[in-house]
């Protein structure tokens, strides 16, 4: 019965590496014709945040990429109103951008308004943080028949920039838990990221 089994795997087995060519040229016929992508971070709305990009492949090789956010997020009692701008240039190994496996650096331009507001003193703090960072970061890109694309990436880099008080003191905004997350000032970070978008 076993061997009866395996015997009836085999015809399937050759299908599927015959078939495979095929189709892998297909998801790269499809990618080819498809240079533009726009898509979403569906990582960012964890943390509050709204998250997008568009990327345009200008060769085989070489695209370049823009992603914008917004966040209104809030860590403990410090709300952090904001945006930044992350530009990105990609080199795929493949030929066939925007779609496998791909190399890139890219730039970060953040703008942080941090408020804290203590309700016993009926007092509002306040303050900026607007560092700028770069770093390099590694991903593959599926580019599917149907135009649907899913990025998966990941990046680190180093970021710049110090808190810059209006009202208050460091203890108001609570830099404790804030720095043991690495959310603020100079330093490494890691930059993690899964899209879902549509190329045309």
């Amino acid at each position: 019965m076993k061997k009866i089994t395996l015997l009836a795997l085999v015809p399937l087995l050759l299908a599927l590496v015959a078939t495979a060519p095929a189709s892998a040229q297909r998801r790269a016929d499809a990618a080819n014709n498809r240079n533009t992508v726009l898509k979403v971070n569906v990582l960012s709305p964890f943390v509050l945040t709204a998250s997008g990009f568009v990327e345009h492949a200008f060769s085989p090789r070489i695209s370049v990429q823009l992603g914008a956010f917004t966040t209104g997020a809030s860590v403990k009692d410090v709300e952090f109103d904001g945006h930044g701008f992350t530009p990105e240039i990609r080199y795929y190994l493949a030929e066939q951008a925007p779609d496998g496996f791909y190399i890139a650096g890219y730039g970060r331009i953040l703008n942080y308004k941090l408020t804290v507001e203590d309700k016993e003193k009926g007092e509002t703090y306040e303050a900026t943080y607007k560092p700028v960072g770069a770093g390099v970061a590694a991903g593959n890109q599926f580019i599917f028949n149907n135009g649907i694309s899913l990025d998966l990436f990941l990046g680190v880099g180093i970021n710049g920039g110090s808190l810059n008080i209006k009202t208050g003191t460091n203890e108001d905004f609570d830099r404790g838990i804030i720095d043991k997350l690495r959310i603020l000032g100079s330093g490494f970070r890691v930059r993690p990221g899964l899209t879902v978008g549509y190329s045309f």
